[in-house]
Parts: structure tokens; C-alpha cells; sequence
């Protein structure tokens, strides 16, 4: 068995995040995952339990060092008006030492809960914004 090169463990400190095209640099981290769903299907002669694929959900929760109003800028008024804007993140991972990078896109982006005022004296302000996605793509493989 080969031995790992270090070097190549991908450091987060290099990922990026995107929505509808414009970078969010204020981010701090990112995390976007499919949770498939499964249904109990018990046969007649077997003592097992098996699974049959139902589907999934794509769900996820990007944390951004807080500096402006982008996600509230970006859904308030649909909040109030029920008219909801259409969202798309794309996340890159990548590290200058390792074998490539990762980009996957997420599409019907829906964020699940926005943060209205937050502070607390001698913190460094973070937003905490969890979402949900209907569709992803990756773009890129390692």
C-alpha cells in the first residue's frame, strides 16, 4: 500500500464559495450534503431488512464573518412577499499542494432562516446561514 503525501491533504483554509456568481469572501466555512432516503422493504423467507432508494435531501449550513447585509439583501423582501428569489451556490474546495480540486454547484437553493440582528460586545460577528437545495452538480473532481 502507498504511503499518503501529506502535501496533498486539502487544507479548507483554500475554499471559496459562491452565490449567483459573486464570491463570498466573507466566508467562513461551508458545508453542503445529500441525506438519501430509504424505505423498509421486509421479504417474505428472509430474515433481513433491505432498503429501496426513495430519494434524497440536499441540505447544508455556510457560516460568513459578518461585514454586510448580502443575504438579507438577497431574501427579505421574498420573505415578506412570498415571492422567493432564485439561489444558486457554487463551493470550491482546493489547495495549492494537492492532486486538484472539488467544485460542486447547488442548485433551488432555499435559506432556511435569516438572522435579523445579532451582536454580542467583544465577538467577532459571524452569520450562521443553513439552507436546503432541491439539485447539485459536481463541476469538478479530485
Amino acid at each position: 500500500m502507498d504511503k499518503v503525501n501529506t502535501n496533498n491533504i486539502i487544507r479548507g483554509t483554500y475554499g471559496r464559495v459562491w452565490m449567483n456568481g459573486e464570491l463570498l469572501a466573507e466566508a467562513k466555512s461551508f458545508e453542503g450534503k445529500a441525506t438519501m432516503n430509504f424505505e423498509e422493504v421486509n421479504l417474505a423467507g428472509d430474515l433481513g431488512t433491505h432498503q429501496r432508494y426513495m430519494g434524497y435531501a440536499g441540505e447544508g449550513t455556510m457560516v460568513l464573518h459578518k461585514v454586510d447585509s448580502k443575504i438579507a439583501k438577497t431574501i427579505a423582501e421574498g420573505i415578506r412577499t412570498g415571492i422567493l428569489p432564485d439561489i444558486k451556490f457554487v463551493g470550491k474546495l482546493e489547495d495549492p499542494t494537492a492532486l486538484g480540486a472539488e467544485r460542486v454547484e447547488f442548485l433551488e437553493v432555499t435559506i432556511d432562516e435569516l438572522m435579523l440582528l445579532k451582536f454580542e460586545n467583544k465577538a467577532i460577528l459571524e452569520l450562521e446561514v443553513p439552507f436546503k437545495f432541491a439539485d447539485f452538480n459536481y463541476i469538478d473532481m479530485i
